[in-house]
């Protein structure tokens, strides 16, 4: 019975036209292909990673895809040509940018794609980047571990670099203090006498924040414990008095007067039933503290690295009360403060926020109308349409209403085509990219908007010399794919150069895109005695522009004041204090306080006017300049920021397309008495 199913079964496959061994090859393919991706190196906050691919088939000419997954910005996938000879092995290297890589995770999928792009096989990897992230661990060094353990906010996840995860506890041992360090996100130290530490440990902690951790200290009855042994230019912070239990103290009387710790109003937590220790800082080494809004405490940076010193003890009974959106909140605030904060965190970075925001700006172009298509439609409808008409007219005998009847279907025809005619709008990929690089250094990075409507995939062909691209931000478009055979992002290497493009979803009108590779270096903007009184607008010092390039605009930003001149000669010198006087700066703030309220003045979002006249989307690109200048400077440095924009720069993309270039280059300088 079963041999006579078998060949029944063969006999219908033979008479539909499949051979049977052509079902099983389609249904199980051969996996032919291993492969291993390894990270070699960091290098310009990019990952050069080694790819290697073995072929254990026939020979194979196609394309090796590495695909990362950032959930935060879709996915990135890493393309290179390659032909493999049967039993054979090659190596190469990819340079993916860190937007692009979620080395939290370690996780990656290689795809071997054919000539016509069809996926044979593919093989997900994990490890990629040596562990994988399945928790926030924090470590707590207490002698009251127990009365610590809701500081995991009920298990409540946390987001980290556009992930979810759970915080975790652990409870540090002083012996093993210096080994489980470099595990812990977060350290908080609470009821515990530090400098019953040996100096090593100590240390080892400060190095440990200063590098990139978050420290959070309690303080309350045991704050003397708690911050001694630390050194004086790691914590400059003294105890000005213990108030007991019972004692109106300044966390209640704030809480009254200014409405602070709203948490801890709805918890009904009550800092007269606590221990509450005032305490004073000073602001030294060039770290940054200040008083929490949010929490009684004191918060701040520590180069890399944050802390907070709470005025309270964790281990009080009171903060049992706390939600767990609160205790969230805590370790949010530190983490906010750090620059190693730009590493992990879902956030984008200041430079980032402000920047998607102006290349949108400079974006007021894409819904214009190339009436090319329009024109060609009105000439035949001019020299068929228009006489076809009067003929018909002429026969109906009703030639008196060719008069109206020619404007009314004119107008008509246009207005479908305007409104229906896709030929109407513009269709050709249009770019706007603004390229930074400090003018004495040979590393450039370019920001693009890129737009093409009507089109549901596209790649552009960069000009030599960019070696690393990827996602821009984390933009309005996000890519959220579950199958990694779908990308978001695509970046070629092949023999034309390297090829940076994106594979849409649906609603797919621009996308923010970044590369970045090896320029000429541009020498130099110096900046020497620059002072600025904001009150008389009495401005001293010297401005030369020691480039290869005329600038149209220059920005000198400094202390609380930017100047704006224009039309700056290579080799050039401006004494700020003359050209202010003969009005050759065409903008000038004295208080600028936050860099979002230059965005506002000078480019005019929202629909703020400026009080100068120039070309908004100019200062817009100049802005995205200033930004990056300000993230580069030194963190222990407050210099002169000296930002040159060039319009019409080189172009970023090598192929013909409709680009909008801006350059933006920058160095520092030199204030006077500093």
């Amino acid at each position: 019975m079963r041999k006579m199913t078998a060949l029944m079964l063969c006999l219908f496959i033979l008479l539909a036209g499949v051979s049977p061994i052509t079902v099983l090859a389609d249904e199980l393919p051969v996996k032919t292909f291993s492969a291993d991706v390894e990270l070699l190196r960091q290098e310009n906050d990019n990952y050069v990673m080694q790819v290697t691919a073995t072929n254990k088939g026939e020979d194979f000419t196609g394309t090796v895809q590495v695909v990362f997954s950032v959930s935060a910005m879709g996915n990135c996938a890493y393309n290179t040509e390659i032909t493999l000879p049967a039993q054979g092995k090659k190596q190469f290297t990819i340079t993916a940018v860190s937007r692009a890589v979620d080395t939290s995770r370690g996780s990656c999928t290689v795809n071997f794609l054919d000539e016509k792009g069809r996926v044979l096989q593919t093989i997900p990897l994990d490890h990629v980047f040596g562990n994988t992230l399945s928790n926030i661990s924090v470590g707590i060094l207490s002698d009251n571990f127990s009365g610590l353990t809701f500081m995991d906010a009920g298990g409540r996840d946390f987001m980290i670099r556009g992930m979810e995860y759970p915080l975790e506890l652990t409870e540090v041992d002083p012996e093993r203090l210096k080994e489980q360090l470099p595990g812990l996100f977060f350290l908080v130290i609470d009821q515990f006498n530090v400098s019953s530490l040996d100096e090593e440990s100590i240390q080892a902690i400060q190095d440990w924040t200063k590098d990139g951790g978050w420290l959070i200290l309690g303080t309350g009855a045991h704050a003397q414990e708690t911050l001694s042994g630390f050194t004086k230019d790691f914590i400059d912070v003294g105890i000005r008095r213990i108030y007991e239990p019972g004692e109106e103290n300044p966390g209640a009387v704030n809480m009254s007067q200014y409405g602070y710790y709203y948490g801890f109003i709805d918890a009904g937590v009550d800092f007269e039933k606590m221990s509450f220790a005032e305490l004073e800082y000073n602001n030294r080494g060039g770290y940054y503290l200040y008083e929490s809004a949010e929490f009684p405490a004191i918060v701040g940076v520590l180069e890399n690295g944050a802390l907070s010193i709470l005025n309270i003890s964790l281990g009080e009974k009171e903060l049992q009360k706390l939600g767990d959106y609160v205790i969230q909140s805590l370790y949010e605030e530190v983490m906010r403060n750090s620059s190693s904060y730009q590493s992990y965190a879902s956030l984008p970075t200041n430079m980032d926020y402000t920047g998607k925001r102006l290349l949108a700006f400079i974006d007021g172009k894409n819904t214009s109308i190339d009436f090319t298509w329009l024109q060609v439609l009105i000439g035949v409808y001019v020299i068929l349409a228009g006489p076809g008409l009067y003929l018909i007219l002429r026969k109906c005998k009703k030639r008196e209403w060719y008069w109206v009847c020619v404007p009314a279907l004119g107008l008509l025809f246009m207005a479908g085509v305007f409104f229906f005619g896709r030929g109407a709008r513009v269709n050709d990929t249009k770019v706007y990219s603004v390229t930074l690089q400090k003018a004495d250094s040979d590393r450039m990075d370019t920001y693009f908007l890129a737009y093409r409507p009507g089109v549901k995939s596209w790649d552009m062909l960069l000009q030599k010399g960019y070696e690393a691209a990827g996602p821009g931000w984390d933009g309005y478009y996000r890519g959220y794919y579950s199958n990694s055979a779908n990308y978001h992002y695509t970046v070629r290497n092949h023999s034309g150069g390297l090829s940076l493009g994106i594979v849409p979803g649906e609603n797919f009108e621009n996308a923010f895109l970044y590369a970045g590779g090896k320029t000429e270096r541009k020498g130099t903007i110096l900046g020497t005695g620059i002072r600025g009184d904001g009150i008389n607008t009495d401005y001293v010092g010297t401005v030369t522009n020691q480039t290869s390039r005329d600038l149209d605009y220059m920005a000198v930003y400094f202390g609380e004041s930017i100047l704006v001149f224009s039309d700056v000669e290579a080799g050039e010198t401006i004494d700020l204090s003359q050209a202010v006087q003969e009005s050759r700066c065409i903008y000038q703030n004295q208080y600028v306080n936050y860099y979002d309220n230059l965005m506002y003045d000078m480019v005019g979002l929202y629909g703020s006017s400026s009080r100068f006249s120039y070309r908004q989307d100019d200062m817009a690109a100049l802005l995205i300049g200033i930004g990056a200048a300000l993230e580069a400077k030194p963190a222990d440095q407050d210099p002169v920021v000296i930002v040159g924009l060039i319009r019409d720069y080189d172009k970023a993309v090598a192929e013909k397309c409709n680009e909008i270039s801006y350059g933006c280059i920058y160095s520092y300088g030199e204030m006077e008495g500093l």
